[in-house]
């Protein structure tokens, strides 16, 4: 499985999108990932060309505790996950540097075919 990404989506009013890719001569980058596999989006980022600080948040992190505030970052990448959280707190939805990276899980084709083949043999409930 692959994570495509190619816009980014301002915290406060999600219809302010940009290019991912406008970002890659941006400076002052910081990216933040309260998930359980951090490195898988900061890896995406990276094939998007970005240089970034990466700040690796604990698993199911609880925003009420503002990691954002003392962060220097011009911008900051968070997660579609940890922004659910963080569109709940007032200090948080409203800083306009927090920006938005939704992304789209690609399957390989073989493991779609082999996955329809496996659901195939399965009886109908």
């Amino acid at each position: 499985m692959q994570l495509e990404t190619d816009q980014v989506e301002l915290l406060k009013d999600r219809a302010c999108r940009q290019p991912l890719a406008s970002l890659s001569v941006a400076e002052g980058i910081a990216a933040v990932a309260g998930i359980g596999n951090p490195a898988r989006f900061f890896a995406t980022l990276e094939q998007a060309g970005l240089n970034f600080e990466r700040v690796a948040l604990p698993d199911h992190y609880d925003f009420a505790h503002n990691p954002f505030a003392a962060m220097a970052a011009a911008v900051i990448l968070i997660t579609e996950k940890d922004a659910v959280k963080c569109r709940a707190i007032k200090a948080i939805k409203n800083d306009p540097r927090i920006w938005v990276v939704p992304v789209t899980a690609r399957i390989d084709g073989a493991l779609a075919e082999h996955i329809v083949e496996k659901l195939r043999e399965r009886p109908i409930a």
